[in-house]
């Protein structure tokens, strides 16, 4: 089924009776991260497929990416796709999904949307991390909590196997957001080169500030 609105086209199972109420929700969050970003409006009309099928997701997904058990949405192809709650369900990782859950993770994908509207480097994956820094506090935030950062820095730019990955991503994020300008991060999102010259510090006092937030509780 089709379902065309202002700014998307989606495309869903007419079995799924929650999707109006899933579009809803990212329609009615979604002004307020364009107006983070400085967007107008966005390049295009893009597509959000919903993907009510777990294997024929996978196979999209391994076109960009090696899949992991997290994954439950992406933006690789410059549209939003996501799994059914149905589908979600089947993976371990997102087998207690809810209906809320679901909305919050559309909006974090929304986004990765924002992000690459606006850049103007290519995306370099060795900073997978702070694009998901972004998304979790500005997408999704009721999903994680500021934690103790342990791992290392080579460690967290190997995002995709970093256990807790989102979790760190987020904390990172919080970080940012005490420490940085909006103009700053901004400037990163578009010039992902100008991150790159100070990544290792900014990954080393990331850490140090976790623990320090953590242990003043």
């Amino acid at each position: 089924m089709e379902l065309v609105k202002d700014n998307f086209i989606i495309n869903y199972d007419e079995n799924l009776s929650y999707v109006p109420e899933l579009i809803d929700y990212l329609e009615s969050g979604m002004n307020n991260i364009m107006n983070y970003f400085e967007l107008d409006k966005l390049k295009s009309k893009r597509k959000v497929i919903i993907y009510n099928d777990i294997e024929l997701y996978k196979k999209h997904v391994e076109k960009y990416h090696k899949y992991y058990d997290y994954i439950c949405a992406d933006t690789f192809d410059g549209n939003i796709n996501i799994l059914s709650i149905e589908e979600a369900h089947k993976t371990k990782e997102h087998a207690n999904m809810t209906i809320d859950d679901l909305k919050r993770v559309i909006l974090h994908e929304f986004v990765h949307i924002c992000q690459q509207d606006s850049q103007i480097e290519k995306y370099n994956e060795t900073i997978t991390w702070f694009w998901e820094a972004l998304a979790t506090n500005l997408g999704n935030p009721e999903n994680f909590n500021i934690k103790i950062i342990n791992s290392d820095v080579p460690e967290i730019k190997e995002f995709g196997s970093l256990k807790n990955n989102y979790s760190i991503a987020f904390t990172i994020g919080n970080y940012l957001f005490d420490n940085y300008s909006k103009e700053e991060i901004l400037e990163f999102v578009k010039y992902p080169s100008k991150l790159l010259l100070i990544e290792d510090k900014v990954l080393e006092e990331a850490k140090e500030w976790s623990n320090n937030k953590i242990n003043k509780r």
